[in-house]
């Protein structure tokens, strides 16, 4: 089961639009980790076939949307979030105490506008930068795969 990841849009969703096309025959999810959602919601009217889960960022001023949620795939616990909350762009010490916490698979989140992947006691742990304000050099996006054993994931670029 794959499932998209999207973060950090800002406003610009021409890429954004691009790629769900390109995936939406081959994920059962699209995840969008805020900033902003309503490029999202904009995502989610042009593809009403495809599920969305969205989180708000720190730049999303609605409440119509959690900061975090716990969604299940697959069988898998996975945390999504924006990752202001966790002070991400500094350590990743609060996100990874609470993830073993949640006791759960995967945690999906950005802010930092780079990609990343790394596991801390078998959890993974997953930004897919973004897709309109690099800060690592490319805009990006993941693709998770969820499988028997485990959650993996795919970094990709535009």
């Amino acid at each position: 089961m794959k499932i998209l990841v999207l973060s950090d849009t800002h406003g610009i969703t021409y890429d954004a639009e691009r790629i769900v096309k390109k995936y939406e025959k081959n994920i059962v999810l699209c995840v969008h980790l805020g900033d902003l959602v309503k490029d999202a919601v904009y995502l989610q009217n042009k593809f009403p076939n495809l599920k969305f889960e969205i989180v708000r960022g720190n730049n999303d001023f609605t409440k119509d949307f959690p900061t975090e949620k716990i969604i299940e795939v697959g069988g898998k616990k996975i945390l999504i979030t924006h990752g202001h909350m966790y002070s991400v762009k500094s350590t990743y010490e609060l996100i990874v105490n609470h993830a073993k916490a949640l006791k759960v698979d995967a945690v999906f989140f950005g802010h930092t506008h780079q990609q990343e992947e790394f596991y801390s006691d078998n959890i993974l742990f997953l930004n897919p930068g973004s897709l309109a304000l690099s800060r690592d050099g490319s805009r990006s996006y993941a693709i998770a795969e969820v499988t028997a054993f485990g959650v993996v994931a795919y970094l990709e670029k535009v």
